[in-house]
């Protein structure tokens, strides 16, 4: 022994050796240990999260297309006056409703009953001229240019009687079709001059939405199909697509369109602010509050459910909604989704589920 004490004080460069052969080892038997257990050893670091889910069943609802307006008139028109005078009678008031052809104010005639007569007379007179002057040039003693003059000279009276009648017929102001006298400008009294607004008649009957539908949706609808309209204060009633403009807004790149409601009794008014809803295909879709939405990291809406505790993003399409939450299609006929925690978890990750009532 103390032979080879002596001989290994004398040489400790074989001690070192022996310490570093002992490292060496080691760390060998530690790294490999890790490469061939790289799970067991992630996990011991980092413990499965939880999350809580619950199965959402899917259910067979109407697709829509859903649009925004206020409702018109059907046609609105502002008459004004055609001839200047004082406005002699009023029949109709404000608000009242009117057939089409009912008066509703009259203009002073002032002297166009004189005008009528005179020119009734003047043209009997031309045309008396005319006759002699057709005889005479049958005889030779009348030029050709002179028989154009009076037939001219007919002509002239003519219009100017026909201008006359115009005038007279144009002091009773009607109403050119069945509406809602919705303003009156004028009283008994008043002088009004030509263009000057008389009254303004609107028709209700049927009440008009006017909406804009976009690009996508416009090949889904189809003209003479059935809306359901919630109108603001008022319970849900139906009207029918009427209209569908085959020209797209330049700057908004949407089509007009017109949904028509019939309104004989005139209980809605024009203005009032409407929702409208046009049911489509039933398809299948899965009924869900909007928090349980996410995006993924391109920006994509969708849900996150567990599928053998596994985070499952999957993009989905909204069907429709209301105050109730949304439906969503794009999804399967049965899933778990992540109610609780999603906002923690990402797309692959292993967790360990908690089921829950939706």
């Amino acid at each position: 022994m103390r032979f080879n004490s002596q001989w290994l004080d004398q040489r400790p460069y074989v001690i070192a050796i022996f310490i570093s052969l002992l490292l060496i080892i080691w760390l060998a038997t530690g790294l490999g240990n890790e490469k061939i257990n790289p799970d067991i050893t992630a996990e011991k670091r980092a413990p499965v999260p939880q999350v809580k889910v619950a199965t959402f069943v899917a259910e067979q609802v109407a697709n829509t297309v859903n649009l925004y307006g206020r409702t018109e008139p059907d046609r609105i028109v502002t008459l004004q006056a055609q001839v200047k005078g004082t406005i002699t009678q009023v029949f109709a008031k404000r608000g009242s409703f009117i057939e089409q052809g009912d008066v509703i104010a009259a203009i002073a005639l002032n002297e166009l009953p004189a005008q009528l007569e005179h020119y009734r007379t003047l043209l009997k007179q031309r045309r008396i001229d005319y006759y002699g002057a057709k005889e005479l040039f049958k005889d030779g003693y009348q030029g050709e240019s002179a028989l154009a003059q009076k037939l001219s000279d007919v002509t002239d009276a003519k219009a100017e009687l026909a201008r006359i009648e115009k005038d007279i017929g144009n002091t009773t102001i009607v109403a050119p079709f069945a509406g809602v006298l919705n303003e009156r400008y004028v009283e008994v009294g008043d002088y009004v001059g030509i263009g000057e607004d008389i009254a303004m008649v609107a028709d209700l009957d049927p009440l008009v939405i006017r909406a804009h539908i976009t690009e996508n949706q416009v090949i889904k609808v189809k003209e003479g199909q059935v809306a359901n309209i919630a109108l603001l204060g008022e319970k849900q009633i139906q009207g029918k697509l009427r209209y569908i403009a085959s020209v797209a807004n330049e700057n908004t790149n949407t089509f007009k369109a017109e949904i028509a409601i019939e309104n004989g009794n005139y209980q809605y008014l024009a203005g009032i602010s409407a929702e409208v809803e046009l049911p489509l295909e039933q398809v299948s879709a899965i009924k869900l509050s909007p928090a349980l939405l996410a995006l993924d990291e391109m920006g994509n809406i969708g849900v996150k459910s567990v599928v053998d505790d596994h985070v499952v993003f999957t993009h989905i399409n909204m069907v429709k909604s209301d105050e109730t939450g949304v439906w969503l299609s794009g999804l399967g006929d049965e899933e778990q989704i992540i109610i609780l925690g999603q906002g923690f978890v990402r797309p692959g990750d292993k967790v360990n589920p908690v089921s829950s009532e939706p």
